[in-house]
């Protein structure tokens, strides 16, 4: 059902069947072979990824995501042999994280859990948020994740975490020292190495950081979407020099164009309107970004196809136009393109929204 007659945003509206077999369960062999869908307003047009150097000039700035996915998933035992899951969503500090779990009894404050190196005690404590646990490990995270952690691959590849994944669930320009997501920023898989240095040497190219986390796949569970409705915050970290590049990319006339829409959100969210540019260092973000948003920063989008009903489909149709968006999903689909983590990728061409 679409509602037409009002301004309001409904779920429902970003709903789309799939095939089971379009869900990309690996990776391709080779990155940039993935399939590219270019959008320039509802002309469609498929290539290679690869070709994506020949839709960035040289004016423009292309701006990527340097997050690193880190080993956030758990595999543990109960006492009583029950197993326990454990997602890592958000590092608090050294010993202290929030998380997601299955099978744990959130009832007992102190629990002793077991894997098949040693024993791990954690305390439950005491949180607001009904979305997840707050959980004290007895040990350094970080070095429990290096140990016994594996991939935090998606749900709906319906497999277990496999070698190819700690290569490919990650980016070739992951930055070591930003190693806190809990899901790849997807658009950056399909760059190899050849591929960004051909780009590199073509143009302009950035970096900022922001820590994927629960709002990546945060579920809507109304239908009607309120007007201030925010998702879970994230944290992300703006350079210095990246202000500067904005500044003279626009004095130019070139684009900013964001590599995926983590990278569209720390921009948007640090767009300061009184110096019409952005703020830099660390800061958190909440946005939900859908229809009716003026976007300030981003001209172009390069991104994966996104699952129905998520706020990261919403946030496409809100950049590139619903109509435009979802006519594009519909003839990805009858053309058999790759979807989601490990799927194929679109650009965006022109933002029919903007400030």
């Amino acid at each position: 059902m679409i509602h037409s007659m009002n301004n309001d945003i409904y779920k429902s509206d970003y709903f789309y069947e799939l095939p089971e077999e379009l869900i990309a369960k690996f990776p391709l062999e080779n990155r940039s072979d993935s399939k590219l869908l270019t959008v320039n307003n509802n002309d469609f047009e498929i290539n290679i990824f690869s070709d994506i150097e020949n839709k960035i000039n040289k004016e423009d700035l292309l701006i990527l995501n340097e997050t690193k996915v880190f080993q956030a998933r758990l595999e543990l035992i109960k006492k009583t042999g029950g197993k326990v899951e454990i997602l890592i969503l958000e590092k608090i500090n050294k010993y202290t994280a929030n998380c997601l779990t299955r099978g744990l009894n959130r009832n007992i404050v102190h629990q002793k859990l077991f894997t098949d190196q040693y024993p791990l005690d954690i305390k439950i404590l005491p949180t607001k948020d009904t979305n997840f646990l707050k959980i004290e490990f007895s040990q350094p995270i970080d070095q429990i994740c290096l140990n016994i952690g594996s991939m935090p691959i998606p749900p709906y590849l319906k497999r277990a975490e496999s070698k190819v994944d700690v290569d490919r669930y990650q980016s070739v320009f992951a930055n070591e020292k930003y190693s806190n997501s809990v899901a790849a920023p997807t658009a950056s898989l399909h760059f190899d190495k050849t591929l960004l240095d051909r780009i590199k040497q073509k143009t302009h190219v950035s970096t900022l950081c922001l820590d994927v986390g629960y709002s990546t796949f945060q579920p809507i569970k109304d239908d009607l979407i309120d007007a201030n409705a925010t998702l879970h915050k994230e944290n992300f970290f703006i350079p210095d020099d990246l202000r500067t590049q904005i500044e003279s990319c626009k004095g130019r006339g070139g684009k900013i164009i964001a590599l995926g829409t983590t990278t569209l959100r720390a921009l948007e969210s640090a767009f300061e309107p009184d110096k019409q540019n952005i703020r830099t260092g660390n800061q958190s973000t909440d946005i939900f970004i859908k229809e009716g948003y003026k976007f300030k920063i981003v001209d172009k989008l390069i991104t994966n196809f996104h699952l129905p009903e998520s706020s990261l489909l919403m946030l496409v149709c809100a950049f590139g136009g619903k109509s435009n968006i979802l006519n594009a999903y519909k003839y990805a689909i009858k053309h058999s393109l790759r979807f989601y983590s490990y799927g194929d990728a679109m650009i965006i061409e022109k933002c029919l929204s903007k400030y």
